[in-house]
């Protein structure tokens, strides 16, 4: 009996996988995902007592390993200095992203383009404006004269954006894990390259 109940679980949580991921959390619907998990309507409310908690139950882990690995990424700087951390860029950045990407692909898409209408449906936004500010805050002194303040702000704002859109798109074309590595690190060392040219 109990393994069946795990069976239904996971046919349940597959299904709600497949449908945020393809419609949204808005436009996705618990009879839909009850109808694809070949359960009644009635039953899923048995396992899950509503579609956010659902939403939740598969989205809250990766939202937590994204913002524990941001927190990291920025202390792990912090404490070995800009130049060391980029000679170490492929374990505490390629590593970890890769792992994460590997692991959960489609909860770390859902989570960034799928997620309107719940608590997370602003999170790319702050994450981009996070990556933004601490590239701002990375340049040096002289870079950041009043009059460029603004123009840095901006393009700073771009390069974060394209990372993170980077990182999703690798997610959304997922082949295996060894393309996953090698098209982190060339985007990575795209994105280092470029930046450092700000620096010159």
């Amino acid at each position: 009996m109990q393994l069946k109940k795990e069976e239904i679980r996971k046919r349940i949580e597959d299904a709600a996988r497949e449908d945020f991921l393809k419609h949204g959390f808005i436009k996705t619907s618990m009879r839909t995902i009850a109808k694809k998990a070949r359960i009644s309507t009635s039953n899923i409310y048995n396992y899950f007592k509503s579609k956010d908690y659902l939403f939740y139950s598969l989205i809250d882990p990766i939202y937590e390993k994204v913002n524990n690995l941001l927190i990291v990424l920025f202390e792990t700087e912090k404490n070995l200095g800009e130049d060391e951390f980029f000679r170490n860029i492929s374990d505490v950045f390629t590593h970890p992203v890769g792992e994460i990407i590997k692991e959960s692909a489609q909860e770390l898409i859902i989570l960034m383009d799928k997620s309107e209408g719940t608590k997370y449906e602003k999170f790319k936004e702050m994450l981009i404006k996070t990556i933004e500010a601490h590239f701002t805050e990375s340049l040096t002194q002289e870079k950041r004269s009043r009059e460029n303040d603004f123009n840095y702000t901006f393009v700073m704002h771009i390069i974060a954006n394209n990372l993170l859109q980077g990182l999703l798109e690798i997610a959304k074309h997922y082949k295996n894990d060894d393309w996953v590595d090698f098209n982190i690190d060339l985007l990575i060392k795209y994105h280092i390259n470029g930046i450092s040219i700000l620096f010159n």
